[in-house]
């Protein structure tokens, strides 16, 4: 008896290993733009006046691409500081902005990556999203959003939209900006060490050098 219950615990854990073996790739590429590959990958894809940094993240940069049949408009954002021109986000929005089309895709979803991680749109539903959560590893995490919006707040995009997130990697770019920021403000306080001090009781001449001209 106890032959037949250790044989089959041993099935069930198996079974566990064989199930966690073949577990789904997160997502990584939408509409041809893949998350971790460089920007250059995409010459000739790139808006040529699309491109400029990212507002409060100045560590990273956004570009308007080309997207194929089925989609209306997308950009991608990429690195500037750790790993200059790596891509870590692709947004795009869908041809078919009806809610339908949302409510298949959001199915679809499921079926590939599992549910969702949690529910991130608005508590009226003007603005629904589901966002997932891979950690791949510790070194990797990845996000996707779903949205689905029909309102007038500039704020989110109008429609359908997918959005892929590589964050480890932007939170890497942060670091290295912070990093790099703090070098500059101590090599600035090092050069006002070095400048001259000016005695505030000094003569006219003496400050006529900081003095603008009549």
């Amino acid at each position: 008896m106890r032959f037949v219950v250790s044989l089959f615990s041993f099935s069930i854990i198996l079974l566990g290993v064989c199930a966690g073996g073949s577990a789904q790739p997160p997502p990584r590429e939408i509409a041809g733009y893949r998350l971790g590959t460089n920007i250059k990958t995409y010459e000739g894809r790139i808006a040529s006046e699309g491109v400029f940094t990212v507002r409060l993240r100045p560590y990273l940069k956004e570009a308007a691409v080309s997207v194929p049949e089925g989609f209306v408009s997308g950009y991608v954002v990429y690195g500037a500081c750790d790993a200059p021109g790596t891509i870590v986000r692709v947004k795009v929005k869908y041809e078919d902005d009806r809610r339908a089309f949302f409510d298949g895709l959001l199915e679809a979803l499921k079926k590939q990556y599992g549910a969702p991680s949690q529910y991130v749109g608005d508590p009226f539903q003007a603005y629904v999203a589901w966002k997932w959560a891979f950690d791949v590893s510790k070194d990797e995490k990845i996000s996707m959003i779903l949205s689905h919006y029909d309102g007038d707040d500039e704020e989110h995009t109008q429609g359908n939209a997918l959005k892929l997130s590589l964050n480890s990697q932007i939170a890497r770019e942060s670091r290295c900006y912070e990093s790099q920021r703090r070098h500059e403000q101590l090599g600035d306080r090092k050069e006002e060490l070095k400048a001259p001090s000016i005695d505030p009781q000094a003569d006219t001449a003496t400050w006529r050098r900081w003095v603008p001209a009549p």
